[in-house]
This record gives C-alpha cells, sequence and structure tokens, in this order.
C-alpha cells in the first residue's frame, strides 16, 4: 500500500512570509515617506528662516534680531527653536570687506567695499517618530539640513576701492604688464591713492637711475599678480581679488544717446581740422573719436562719452585733454567714459582696438575719472599739466619721457552708493 504525504499547510508558511515581506515594504513606505516629506519640510523651514534673517540683517538689525526673526519663520513652517520634534540653531560669520578674499582664498561674493558682510546659517535638526521600524529596533528617524545666506552691506564710496590707477587686463606675463611704468623714462607721482591691478604691475627695477619712478607718496600697489617696483612703490599687504566683469558692469554709466527716452547725450558738432575745441554743460556722445585726435579738448562742466568701438587717438605732436567733468547724473565727475568693444586693448599697436595717448595739453590740467576699462591708456606729462582724478584701463602706461602727475580726491570722483543685499548661497 502506498502512502502519500500530506501537503497541506504548507500555504499557510508562504502566507506568513508574504505577510511579513509586505508589512517590512509597507513599513519601508510609510516611515521612508515620512521622513522624507519631513526632511523637505525641514529644509523648506530652513532655507526661508536663512532668507528672512539676511533680510533683517540688511534693514541694519542687530544680531539678536536676526536671531530672533529667523527662529520666528522655523517655528512658523513647523519646526519650533527647542522641542521634542526638532532644534533649531543660527550661527554667524563676518566676512573681509571685498575686494580682499575669503579666509579660504575663494573671491568675495560681496560687492567691493561692502561693509558689513555677514554669513548666516541655519541648521534644523529633526526627530520623526516611526510606526513600523520600532519593531526592529528603530524608534525614529533623524534628519538635519541646512541654508545658508550671505548679507551684504552698504556702500558708498569711490568707484575700484578709491585708487587712483586702474587697469583690468588680467595678464600676469612680465612683459605685458596691465600697469607698467618700464617702458618709458618718465616719473610718476601720485597722491591720494594708490594703484590696483587685475594682473601683474611693473615699474623700472634694476636701473640706477630710475629704479624708483611710481612715487606713491605713502599708498601702495594691489595686484592679483605680482609687483616689481622700487621702495617708493610698495606692494599692498594681504590678498587681493579681481575686480570682474559683473562688477564693472555695474558701475558702467549708461549710453546716454541710444534712444533711451529720457537720455541726455548730446551730438556734439563736428571738431575742427586742427586748434581748440571746447564742449560745455552736457554729456557729449563721441561715435567718431579719432576725429579728435591732435586737438585741444577742453571741457567746461562736461563729459565725453564715447562709443566708437575703435580709435587710436594720439597727442604727441600737441593738444592734449583739460578742464572740468560734468554735473549732471549720472555722469556726475566723470571727465571721459568710453564704452568697452568686443575686442580689449592689450597693446598700444593694436590697430583694432581703443588706444588712447592721454595727455595735458601744457597749460591746463584735466579732472575728473577716465573710465575707459576696454582701452589702453598711455599716460604723458606735459609741463606742468595733470590729471586730478582717477584713470581707469584695460591697460595702462607710460611710454614717453614726459613726467606724469594723478592727483586723486575722493569726492571730487564718482561716488556710487549700493543698497545692501542678500543671497542664498546654500
Amino acid at each position: 500500500m502506498l502512502n502519500k504525504r500530506s501537503e497541506k499547510g504548507q500555504a499557510i508558511v508562504i502566507i506568513i512570509f508574504a505577510i511579513i515581506g509586505l508589512l517590512g515594504l509597507t513599513g519601508l513606505a510609510v516611515d521612508g515617506g515620512m521622513a522624507f516629506s519631513d526632511r523637505r519640510q525641514a529644509q523648506g523651514a530652513a532655507d526661508s528662516a536663512a532668507w528672512a534673517a539676511a533680510l533683517t540683517k540688511a534693514n541694519k538689525a542687530n544680531i539678536t534680531q536676526v536671531e530672533a526673526d529667523a527662529l520666528a519663520i522655523a517655528d512658523q513652517n513647523g519646526f519650533p527653536e527647542n522641542s521634542t520634534h526638532s532644534v533649531v540653531t543660527v550661527t554667524f560669520k563676518d566676512l573681509p570687506v571685498a575686494p580682499l578674499k575669503l579666509s579660504d582664498g575663494k573671491e568675495n561674493p560681496c560687492p567691493i567695499g561692502a561693509t558689513p558682510n555677514v554669513e548666516i546659517t541655519v541648521q534644523i535638526t529633526s526627530h520623526v517618530k516611526t510606526f513600523f521600524a520600532p519593531i526592529i529596533g528603530v524608534q525614529q528617524v533623524t534628519n538635519k539640513v541646512e541654508a545658508a545666506t550671505l548679507s551684504c552691506g552698504e556702500y558708498t564710496g569711490a568707484l575700484f576701492n578709491g585708487n587712483a590707477i586702474v587697469s583690468l587686463n588680467p595678464s600676469t606675463d612680465p612683459g605685458n604688464c596691465p600697469f607698467n611704468s618700464s617702458t618709458g623714462s618718465a616719473t610718476w607721482n601720485v597722491t591720494g591713492s594708490g594703484i590696483a591691478s587685475n594682473g601683474c604691475a611693473a615699474g623700472i627695477t634694476g636701473n640706477s637711475n630710475n629704479a624708483n619712478n611710481v612715487n606713491l607718496n605713502g599708498h601702495c600697489v594691489s595686484a592679483v599678480g605680482n609687483a616689481t617696483f622700487g621702495s617708493s612703490a610698495p606692494t599692498c599687504s594681504g590678498s587681493v581679488s579681481t575686480y570682474n566683469q559683473t562688477y564693472i558692469d555695474s558701475i558702467m554709466p549708461p549710453n546716454p544717446c541710444d534712444g533711451t527716452p529720457g537720455d541726455v547725450g548730446i551730438v556734439p558738432p563736428a571738431p575742427p581740422r586742427n586748434g581748440t575745441v571746447t564742449l560745455s554743460n552736457g554729456v557729449y556722445c563721441i561715435s567718431d573719436f579719432d576725429a579728435y585726435s591732435g586737438l585741444d579738448i577742453q571741457l567746461n562742466a562736461a563729459t565725453l562719452y564715447v562709443t566708437d568701438p575703435e580709435f587710436d587717438l594720439r597727442f604727441s605732436g600737441g593738444g592734449g585733454f583739460t578742464g572740468t567733468p560734468g554735473n549732471i547724473a549720472p555722469y556726475v565727475n566723470y571727465y571721459l567714459i568710453v564704452k568697452p568693444s568686443a575686442n580689449l586693448c592689450t597693446k598700444f599697436n593694436d590697430q583694432n582696438a581703443q588706444t588712447i595717448l592721454f595727455r595735458g595739453n601744457g597749460v591746463g590740467s584735466s579732472q575728473g575719472t577716465i573710465l575707459a576699462p576696454g582701452a589702453c591708456l598711455d599716460i604723458r606729462g606735459n609741463g606742468s599739466s595733470a590729471i586730478n582724478g582717477q584713470v581707469v584701463g584695460y591697460s595702462v602706461s607710460a611710454n614717453g619721457t614726459g613726467d606724469g602727475t594723478i592727483n586723486y580726491v575722493q569726492n571730487q570722483n564718482p561716488i556710487v552708493p549700493t543698497t545692501a543685499t542678500v543671497q542664498l548661497v546654500k
């Protein structure tokens, strides 16, 4: 007689294991979903709290009020400062004044000269009770999130941190430094401020007759690359950040003759072939700057706004710049503004760029800021003339023999106000 084993009851075992598996998946879905949802809510609360803190700081509130506002926003979003569910902390880190770099060597994100600058970090640690995980001994899941904002302070001051001479070319080639006083035998005398370069800065060194050809009268050279000068133009201490394109764009005055409603630009009469051209009381739009080469250009409370993408303006045989800058906003205290072209000038023999041999006419001086961020500026002295202002170019040098004098007084040059700014950094 054949006996067969009964298979009754085996299905029950399979069903039990299936139920356990389904419960595990359900527990993972429920507890994991709750943890993920809580993390998203915590991150949103941290972002909102950090943003509110930065706005409060930008409105000149003290740190106590900034922290209170951050905690209040976190609480409103379901994450109290110190409870069984969550812990919220707010920390502050003071940042240096740009263009000084951050402590880790990174570029300073705040506007140049803005202060105080504070990085505000909100961290939220939240605890989520589990429903199914306690079966395996997990009573809760912990989430930790953070958000950081940057509050950059207000600034009202001079362009380019008040440097008398600024060169924006980032080149570090010793043979083609953006600021170069070693190409001629002239002596530079700069008062009121120093020199800044996005790249290197070179003076005449090793020449016993002219080793100290740049005299900064107690100020210094601030070069992102290296600086080689004699003792009369020492290198500034501390790390230096570049004047980036964002900053240059932010301070560049608008084109006054581009057809925008409210334009204040004036189209000047055709200049004479030789002699003197006098422009008074206005902002003059120059589209053909070569036509002014060799003339005595005299400004009387006027500003030259040049849109010509290519020119080679020279005064070696006579002529030059004299007079006073305009007083029409936003061109106040600008003597010359040159809108940069796509071809930035790196050498004075570049025929497809913007080049200016800038000199006085021997009987008078110019006043105000020369803002030519894409041009090569060759500064030449002539007699007792001087530039009473600020010189900003892509490359700045002196190729001649005439000594150059630049007298910088901050309140006689453009003052650019910037309001406090905030940004979410992480």
